[in-house]
């Protein structure tokens, strides 16, 4: 294959043909656009906690660590929601907070600039708080174009293959950050690895710009001035209690979420403290776990279809296993196949959770719904690393993990409550019947 051949390929794909629809011209974007997110997951996603780590940071720390952005979210989510209900161009909207999101890592790589080690970490705290601010307008909106881009049936297939080209970016940027960050000064790496982040994911705004969609029409409920505030909160709340579905695919992820968030802080210093792993390793095992993630990607979005949504949930419950064998790995060369356990079910959950998510949401109110859900998974968030710092307290970090491990498994036990597959089968016909 000479040059211009390759060209003519690349160019096919950047563009498309011609006669290519709407639809497939959005899910091209929609892939295209998640591969620059890799970087984001190749640096700061996958560093920021080693980092903090290597500071000195205390399962309390890192606690606050994952825990501040939630508790933000859970102040900011509603606000952003109803912002977002009022918009008409929800590409632009996701576009411009996405930015303003990611600038945030630029400022956390200035921070040894003009801070000693105490204060790095207590600003980096502060600064990846305040950035879910914009996070929490861009979950809205992105769900919203999510809905309307591509139809429900083609859906999982283009998610998990924007997902998988993210991962194959994120599995290639992984190992090369970290070998980048041993070979550097400290924090010299580290910041380079953070501003990475900002420049190599302005792609992805590029792309998702492309996306077509008809002009967002909210279906909102306007309140009344003139009611008491306790009577504007109950009609405010009230779509959301009387909506069956969203309240059961919450209760059914509200224990899960929980659960998996518990030791969201407590890995990095087990890497770090325990298992004296360099930045290189680390890296190697990001990017096993994401070459995973490709592969599960790929398997899952073949499998859905066939299974449900409900039962694919079921299965990714034994993402509980990777805290467990993380906690038992006797030396840092053993985090390399507890990372594909990882890889493989966090690709069932990320397909899961958002097309049960997007299923669960009336037609006309997917921002303010999406708003509400991520809410409650912020409280639940909030919870989770605090608890799981808390336990590692008490018991040490290797036997949290496995705490939190176990009750990943069991947690799974609530997806019962989630719709079956016949049920989504009848969901999706009542929802393209009911489009004009």
């Amino acid at each position: 294959m000479n040059l211009r051949s390759v060209q003519t390929s690349l160019s096919a794909l950047l563009r498309g043909r011609e006669s290519d629809t709407v639809e497939q011209r959005n899910a091209r974007n929609l892939i295209l656009s998640g591969a620059w997110l890799g970087f984001i997951d190749g640096g700061i996603a996958s560093y920021l906690g080693v980092w903090m780590a290597r500071l000195g940071a205390t399962p309390t720390i890192m606690g606050m660590l994952s825990s501040g952005p939630q508790l933000i979210n859970i102040i900011s989510l509603l606000p952003a929601g109803a912002f977002v209900e009022r918009q008409t161009d929800l590409v632009r909207v996701a576009n411009r907070v996405a930015l303003i999101h990611r600038s945030g890592y630029v400022l956390i790589a200035l921070l040894p600039f003009f801070l000693g080690s105490p204060q790095i970490m207590f600003a980096a705290i502060i600064i990846w708080s305040l950035i879910t601010i914009p996070g929490a307008v861009h979950y809205p909106a992105l769900m919203g174009v999510l809905q309307n881009a591509v139809p429900p049936p083609r859906r999982p297939r283009v998610n998990a293959n924007r997902w998988a080209i993210y991962s194959v970016v994120g599995t290639l940027c992984i190992p090369l950050v970290g070998a980048m960050i041993d070979h550097m000064t400290f924090p010299v790496g580290f910041q380079l690895a953070f501003a990475l982040s900002f420049v190599g994911s302005l792609p992805n705004i590029y792309f998702f710009s492309k996306i077509k969609i008809p002009p967002f029409k909210a279906d909102r409920v306007h309140g009344d001035p003139a009611l008491p505030l306790l009577a504007r909160l109950r009609r405010f709340a009230s779509p959301f209690i009387e909506s069956k579905p969203f309240v059961r695919f919450n209760l059914a992820t509200a224990a899960f979420r929980l659960a998996m968030s518990m030791p969201a802080g407590l890995f990095s210093i087990f890497w770090v403290d325990n298992l004296h792993a360099s930045n290189t390793v680390i890296g190697l095992r990001g990017s096993v776990g994401y070459a995973t993630l490709v592969f599960g990607y790929w398997f899952w979005a073949r499998v859905t279809n066939r299974v449900g949504h409900r039962s694919l949930l079921f299965m990714s419950s034994l993402i509980g296993l990777y805290a467990i064998t993380t906690a038992l790995s006797p030396n840092a060369e053993w985090l390399i196949p507890s990372a594909v356990i990882w890889g493989f079910f966090v690709a069932a959950i990320d397909i899961g959770f958002v097309d049960m998510l997007l299923l669960a949401c009336p037609s006309g109110r997917q921002p303010t719904f999406a708003a509400v859900s991520n809410l409650l998974a912020s409280v639940e968030n909030f919870i989770g690393p605090l608890a799981g710092a808390a336990l590692a307290q008490v018991i040490g970090v290797q036997m949290a993990l496995i705490v939190a491990g176990v009750l990943q498994v069991m947690s799974g036990v609530f997806f019962i409550l989630l719709p079956s597959r016949e049920q989504e089968r009848q969901a999706h016909m009542a929802a393209a019947a009911s489009k004009p």
